[in-house]
């Protein structure tokens, strides 16, 4: 089958629709429309007992339809592929653009995974398998994850769930992947206090650490962490990891928060200047991301001075993130206890600028000393040029403030490429590494060093454009 589209045309009418939500180039409704409709459809689920399923189609070769034949075709395909979607929905759902090259689809009414499977095979026949554009036909590939949803769901986490399937597609690279949400709980362990305080004496939590790379020396400059809990009775054949999305409201109000995140903290260093001793990179820097509850604790300043001291590193080795969205209100009242290490040489990042709360407005407040751009802006760049005016804007207005700038999520040479052009400081992503247990990271330093001269190659191309 092949579609031909000289320009967008109007997509059908879709209950409940709010003008303000509009994607530019598709024309759909965005990605907040799409959570108003899932949190709606969820309540009414609640009181009639009714599931629900959720899809995302992914276009899984847009990079390389924008490198091979230009960003003017990439949106074609995207808009080929919305117009599509939108026609095969109808009315019986409701369809939004959602992030970059993905499309989410909720769909009313199913009871069980041979349903889900059924709409998702009927949408993914109605794609085109290819795109005609002028003098181009451009093969298109899309990767499909599906959902089921109970009346009991949670919308945060069912997002966080669909997300997951997706990356699961691409990992294995087939083109669909159902998952019942009924499993996504199952693989939810107890989260009650009891349970993670067990999990905390039992020493079930991991850090695992991602790599920082300098873009225009191509030079390892430090890792960030993330906590991982291995729960031996998470998963439905044993022990399986879980990230931190599906349990950290849980931890936020269970008594090991604050110990577990002194934990985070002196883990992190202690491995990071291991690594630094060994490669011999005095200037490597840790970063992580402390829950508010210890940042707000009496104890938070002395436990960061004595890991300092006990660990035998510089305080400008060691780099605080604080999430605007996870901080919210209460960053004003953390903000003394980080002034006080920050006064010592401790660097304070802003998670999350330009989304949510982590808006310009609270570097009015604020003097942070690096800024990182999220996945959900990273992931944009090269599929329609607003995205790329937006984070060249928001690292200008960092630099001008004095800020480094750390970009969040970079997976391609192209996207890399876009952030030279722009300036960017520093960036970490699936590029140069994914996120990896202390031991596999320790096992492979030099393998470390050496994909990060990747970046100083991207730069060098630029430049010398």
């Amino acid at each position: 089958m092949s579609i031909h589209r000289a320009s967008p045309s109007g997509h059908l009418a879709i209950q409940d629709r709010d003008d303000r939500h509009i994607d530019a180039l598709t024309g759909l409704p965005d990605r907040w429309q799409f959570e108003t409709w899932l949190s709606n459809q969820l309540e009414r689920n609640r009181r009639t007992g009714d599931r629900c399923a959720l899809f995302l189609f992914s276009v899984s070769n847009l990079t390389k339809i924008n490198a091979g034949y230009g960003s003017a075709v990439g949106d074609e395909v995207l808009q080929a592929v919305a117009d599509s979607l939108a026609t095969s929905v109808g009315n019986r759902g409701q369809i939004a653009r959602y992030l970059g090259s993905e499309f989410a689809v909720m769909w009313p009414g199913v009871f069980g995974n041979d349903d889900v499977r059924r709409v998702a095979d009927e949408l993914s026949t109605a794609l085109p398998e290819q795109v005609s554009f002028e003098s181009f036909v451009v093969p298109l590939e899309v990767t499909v994850a599906g959902l089921l949803c109970e009346s009991e769901s949670n919308e945060r986490v069912l997002l966080v769930d669909l997300e997951a399937t997706l990356v699961e597609a691409r990992a294995e690279s087939v083109d669909l992947v159902i998952r019942q949400e009924s499993y996504g709980r199952s693989r939810l362990p107890e989260v009650l206090a009891v349970r993670l305080q067990q999990a905390f004496d039992n020493e079930e939590f991991q850090m695992f650490f991602q790599p920082i790379v300098s873009l225009p020396t191509g030079a390892l400059v430090g890792f960030e962490s993330f906590l991982r809990w291995l729960s031996p009775d998470a998963g439905i054949a044993g022990a399986e990891l879980i990230g931190p999305g599906l349990f950290l409201e849980a931890l936020r109000s269970s008594p090991i928060v604050v110990p577990l995140h002194a934990w985070i903290l002196r883990e992190t260093i202690a491995h990071v200047a291991e690594w630094d001793r060994k490669l011999g990179q005095p200037n490597l820097f840790c970063a992580m991301n402390l829950d508010p509850s210890f940042v707000l604790d009496s104890r938070f300043a002395r436990s960061v001075t004595s890991a300092i001291v006990d660990l035998g590193v510089r305080p400008n080795q060691i780099l605080i993130d604080v999430n605007g969205g996870t901080a919210g209100v209460q960053l004003h009242l953390m903000w003394p206890a980080l002034q006080q290490v920050k006064a010592e040489g401790v660097g304070i990042a802003l998670e999350g600028f330009g989304v949510g709360f982590g808006s310009p407005d609270l570097l009015r407040r604020c003097r942070f000393d690096v800024i990182r751009l999220p996945r959900v802006l990273v992931g944009g760049l090269g599929l329609a040029e607003e995205d790329k005016i937006i984070v060249g804007s928001l690292i200008s207005l960092a630099h001008q403030l004095e800020c480094a700038v750390i970009a969040e999520g970079v997976e391609t040479e192209y996207q890399a490429e876009i952030l030279a052009e722009l300036g960017c400081d520093l960036i970490q992503g699936f590029l140069f590494g994914r996120p990896a247990p202390a031991e596999e990271i320790a096992s492979d330093l030099r393998g470390v060093l050496e994909r990060a001269k990747l970046a100083k190659a991207i730069s060098e191309r630029v430049s010398g454009q």
